[in-house]
């Protein structure tokens, strides 16, 4: 099973938001995965255990080991497409 990690800047409002959107593609594409809600602060321990972060700011993709999708397409509504796209890329 996969790891996927989701944050945002305080851990609860926008990355429920993405998580729900996320759940969808995941369930679409039969991955299972498991998905941890949490601030941005804390990616730093999660990092070399998890399989995907994805997260509603920009971060630096060169802090981590774990790859980095930026999921504000699911708030804003344009780009939702590419970044479903590389989200199912990231755990197939």
């Amino acid at each position: 099973m996969k790891t996927v990690v989701i944050a945002c800047g305080a851990g609860v409002a926008t990355s429920t938001m993405v998580k729900l959107k996320v759940e969808d593609i995941l369930k679409k594409n039969k991955i299972k995965a498991n998905i941890i809600q949490t601030r941005l602060s804390e990616l730093p321990g999660y990092d070399n255990k998890s399989d995907l972060f994805i997260t509603t700011m920009k971060v630096d993709q060169k802090k981590y080991k774990t790859q980095v999708v930026q999921g504000s397409s699911f708030l804003s509504g344009i780009n939702q497409d590419k970044t479903e796209k590389e989200i199912v890329d990231a755990l197939k």
